[in-house]
C-alpha cells in the first residue's frame, strides 16, 4: 500500500496549521492524521465489526475519549461500552459493541433534550487476501467525531441541549449499531428527546469533491440560515442536499429518521475509492477534515442552542415508515388472448401503461400497493372463416386498477418485493381493427373485467420502483350472445414508477 511510516511521521511533525488545544502540543489537524493512519492502518486488517481487529479500533477511540481534557461522560453508567448481539447472514460474527458518551448542557429546560453527533468505526476487513483500511469510509468520519467531542467539551458552557456522542459498530452489515441504539433509546422513553441526529461518514475528500453535503437538510426548521458556514465562522464550502435520496447507500441516520428524528448524513461524496483496497490514510485531505471538524463543531452548538422544536416535520421518502405513499408509473405491456374453449392462445401485441401508484406501508415487509393505470392494447383474432388468417385484431382503451399486498426486504434503503392480489378494469373504448372478415359481428364486449394480478420488482433507495406485472383476466372480454368467442387477456407490464 502507499502509505509509510515515513509519510506518517512527516505528517504527525511537520507543523501543520490547525487549531489548537491543550491536549499537548499537537494541533488538531496533527491529530486527526494520527487517528486516520491509526485507525486505517494494515494492522486493524480492515477493522470488521466483531473481529478482534474491530474491538481494537474501539479501543483506541475510547482511549481517545478518556485521555481528553475532560473526559467524556459516559451516557450509562460507568462505562462507553453498549454492547449488542445481532444475527446476521453476512457475518460469521453476531457480538458487536457501540460507543455511546454524553457532554452536559446547561440550560435547565432543554439539558434533557438531545443532539446525537455518530460514527460508524467499522468497516469490511479482508477479502481476498486484500486489505481493506477503510481510511475516508469510515476512519474519517470516526477521527471527525473524535475531534468534535474534544472541541464540544472546550465550549461546553455554551451548550444548551446535551450532545450524545456515538462510535457505530456494524454499520456496513446492515446499520446495526444505529439501529441497537435506537432501540435502547425508545426503551428509555428517550428518543422523542432526541432533536437533531448527525451521521458523520466519509468526510476525508472535501477538496475533491468541491464541498461538504448536508443530506436531510429538509428535516429541520431554518437549516440553511442556522447551519450556514459564514454564520458559524467557518471558512467552507457547504451544500445542502433537502432529504437523502442515494438508489443504493445508507448511513446511520436511517434508524433515527424512521423514528421520526431529524436527520443530517453529513459526507464529501463517493469520489473517494469506496470499498477498495486503495482506500487508505495517504489520499485523506486533511486540510479539508480540519475544517469540517470545525464546521461539525459549530453546527453542533448552534442547533443545541435552538429556541423552540427544531423538526420541519418531514422526511426523506426512503425513510418514511407506516405511510401512504404516492407516485407515477410508465411502463410497456405485451397483451394477448386465451381462449378457453380453444387449445391454442392468441400471438401478443404490444402496448403500454401510465398512471399513478399508492402506497400505504403496514410494517417493514408488508405493504398494500395500488394502482390507476391508462392501458392501451391490441391482439389478433382469429377469424370465424379463417382460424390463421391475418390482418383482424382487436384495440382497447381501458382503465386498470389493481389492489395487491406486497411483501419484501429492505436492504440498506433499497428492496426486493413481491406481490399478490387482483385488479379491476373498465374498458373506455374499443374496436376491431384491420381485415375484419364479413362472417364476424360488431365488436361488443364487456365493460367490466377482472383477474389476478402478480407482481416482483425492485424498490430502489425509496423513490424508484422496476416492476414486472402479469395480469390475468378471469372474465370473458366479449358478450358471447352477441356471437363472440369466449376469450379472456394475459396480459405481461414492465413498469417503472418514482413515488414522491
Amino acid at each position: 500500500m502507499r502509505k509509510t511510516v515515513i509519510i506518517f511521521a512527516a505528517a504527525i511533525l511537520c507543523g501543520i496549521a490547525g487549531s489548537t488545544s491543550a491536549y499537548g502540543q499537537e494541533s488538531q489537524r496533527q491529530r486527526l492524521v494520527k487517528h486516520l493512519y491509526t485507525l486505517a492502518a494494515d494492522s486493524l486488517q480492515g477493522r470488521k465489526a466483531g473481529t478482534d481487529d474491530g474491538r481494537r479500533a474501539a479501543e483506541y477511540i475510547k482511549r481517545q475519549w478518556q485521555q481528553m481534557d475532560m473526559m467524556l461522560k459516559p451516557l450509562w453508567g460507568d462505562d462507553y461500552s453498549m454492547p449488542f448481539e445481532q444475527q446476521t447472514p453476512l457475518s460469521s460474527q453476531s457480538n458487536f459493541c457501540n460507543l455511546v458518551a454524553v457532554i452536559e448542557g446547561n440550560d435547565p429546560a432543554l439539558k434533557d433534550e438531545y443532539i446525537v453527533v455518530g460514527a460508524h468505526y467499522d468497516h469490511v476487513g479482508v477479502k481476498d487476501g486484500k486489505i481493506y483500511n477503510g481510511a475516508d469510509d469510515n476512519a474519517s468520519g470516526s477521527a471527525c467525531v473524535i475531534e468534535v467531542a474534544r472541541q464540544l467539551l472546550a465550549h461546553q458552557k455554551e451548550l444548551k441541549r446535551s450532545v450524545i456522542i456515538c462510535a457505530f459498530d456494524a454499520e456496513e452489515l446492515g446499520l446495526f449499531g444505529s439501529k441497537a441504539l435506537v432501540k435502547v433509546l425508545k426503551s428509555r422513553n428517550m428518543i422523542d428527546k432526541v432533536k437533531l441526529m448527525l451521521s458523520v461518514d466519509m468526510v476525508g475528500w472535501y477538496q475533491t469533491n468541491g464541498s461538504l453535503v448536508l443530506q436531510g437538510s429538509g428535516t429541520v426548521k431554518e437549516s440553511k440560515s442556522m447551519f450556514a458556514p459564514e454564520k458559524l465562522g467557518v471558512d467552507i464550502n457547504v451544500k445542502f442536499k433537502p432529504f437523502e435520496n442515494s438508489l443504493f447507500t445508507a448511513t446511520d441516520t436511517e434508524p433515527f429518521a424512521e423514528a421520526g428524528v431529524p436527520t443530517l448524513a453529513v459526507t464529501t461524496g463517493l469520489k473517494s475509492p469506496y470499498h477498495k483496497p486503495e482506500d487508505d490514510a495517504d489520499l485523506i485531505d486533511y486540510e479539508g477534515l480540519d475544517r469540517i471538524t470545525d464546521y461539525i463543531t459549530s453546527l453542533t452548538i448552534s442547533a443545541s442552542r435552538y429556541n423552540g422544536e427544531p423538526s420541519s416535520g418531514r422526511l426523506a421518502a426512503k425513510h418514511r415508515s407506516k405511510t401512504l405513499d404516492i407516485g407515477f408509473a410508465l411502463g410497456y405491456n405485451t397483451c394477448g388472448l386465451k381462449y378457453p374453449d380453444a387449445t391454442f392462445y392468441g400471438k401478443e401485441y404490444h402496448g403500454f401503461q401510465g398512471g399513478l401508484m399508492f402506497q400505504y406501508k403496514l410494517n417493514n415487509f408488508f405493504s398494500l400497493r395500488a394502482k390507476a393505470m391508462y392501458d392501451y392494447s391490441h391482439c389478433p383474432l382469429p377469424a370465424a372463416d379463417d382460424a390463421f388468417g391475418k390482418g383482424f385484431g382487436m384495440e382497447q382503451h381501458s382503465i386498470m386498477v389493481p389492489l395487491m399486498l406486497h411483501m419484501g426486504i429492505n436492504i440498506m434503503g433499497s428492496g426486493i418485493y413481491i406481490g399478490f392480489g387482483g385488479y379491476y378494469g373498465r374498458e373506455l373504448k374499443g374496436r376491431f381493427y384491420g381485415d375484419v372478415p364479413a362472417t364476424n359481428p360488431a365488436y361488443d364486449s364487456n365493460p367490466n373485467q377482472a383477474g389476478w394480478a402478480v407482481d416482483f420488482g425492485l424498490r430502489l433507495g425509496g423513490h424508484w420502483q422496476l416492476d414486472g406485472t402479469w395480469y390475468k383476466q378471469f372474465t370473458n372480454l366479449f358478450d358471447t350472445s352477441a356471437g363472440l368467442p369466449k376469450a379472456r387477456k394475459n396480459t405481461y407490464a414492465l413498469t417503472l414508477g418514482y413515488f414522491f
